[in-house]
């Protein structure tokens, strides 16, 4: 059960997140301290995959829906990430869904800051590939 002030602090950081993406490239300190303050420990473990290009965009050719994939702990960990509102990572569903301890994981949040400052690795794919990617998450 989410806590009562997750949407506040989700609300929060969407205005951030509509900031960044007006300002990108550039990233502003005000952002980053903000992004610290709202999400802890999570936006340095975010902004460590977003520098180490561990976000990838892929977007299907007919139906423009995008997906991410984020990259975990090592190469081989990858996670299926709606940045707003889901990841295939254990701790979405221990501490965001479970416990309502943490609005985003990691991988969401990196999600939504390389969304924001285009530093996503794009990659146009036909629908069936992306639906297969879905599929065996």
């Amino acid at each position: 059960m989410l806590k009562e002030p997750t949407p506040s602090v989700a609300r929060v950081a969407d205005s951030v997140f509509s900031q960044l993406q007006s300002a990108a490239p550039d990233v502003v300190d005000s952002h980053l301290s903000s992004l610290n303050f709202l999400f802890d420990k999570n936006c340095g473990r975010a902004l460590q995959i977003v520098d180490q290009g561990g976000v990838k965009c892929f977007i299907a050719q007919d139906s423009r829906r995008k997906v991410f994939q984020v990259q975990g702990k090592t190469a081989a960990d990858q996670y299926i990430v709606f940045p707003e509102h889901y990841c295939s990572c254990q701790a979405f569903f221990y501490d965001t869904v479970g416990r309502g301890d943490a609005v985003y994981c990691k991988h969401q949040l990196a999600a939504r800051i390389a969304d924001s400052l285009q530093r996503c690795v794009m990659a146009e794919v036909p629908d069936t590939v992306l639906a297969m990617m879905l599929i065996t998450h």
